[in-house]
């Protein structure tokens, strides 16, 4: 397990979309936030749509690796989140998680899309770079 540990009073909170810096929603994560870097999921058995904002989602066969912000969030920023996007139909579940520079295993929440949507559009907003998909504000 990586350095980046849960702390008794803290959730590791994979972020990939709204939720990053920069985006619409960030301000959930309030001031408490603690921003810990730049993580992929270790897997490629996901995918990444734009219905507006990003959905993740596990797929059952090859798929990508999921690019976002890693935050150590509190009890009450892990409510404020989970009141957001469960909200909007995402639900928890434990992803893992690597840097680049580091082939350490960080386990983390991040919230997926439950169902399969129908693909979509390309989008300017849902980035592929060599098998990884990252959402981008514009």
């Amino acid at each position: 397990m990586n350095d980046i540990e849960v702390k008794a009073d803290r959730s590791n909170l994979f972020v990939y979309g709204t939720l990053k810096k920069g985006g619409r929603l960030h301000n959930v994560l309030g001031n408490s936030s603690e921003f810990l870097g730049v993580f992929s999921t270790m897997k490629s058995n996901w995918d990444m749509h734009d219905y507006g904002c990003p959905i993740m989602m596990l797929k059952d066969d090859e798929g990508f690796k999921i690019k976002g912000e890693l935050y150590s969030v509190t009890p009450d920023c892990m409510a404020r989140v989970t009141a957001v996007e469960s909200g909007a139909g995402y639900v928890p579940f434990i992803v893992e998680l690597e840097q680049e520079e580091d082939t350490e295993v960080t386990r983390a929440i991040a919230y997926i899309y439950p169902t399969p949507y129908a693909t979509t559009s390309v989008s300017d907003r849902v980035k592929e770079n060599e098998g990884v998909k990252e959402w981008v504000s514009l």
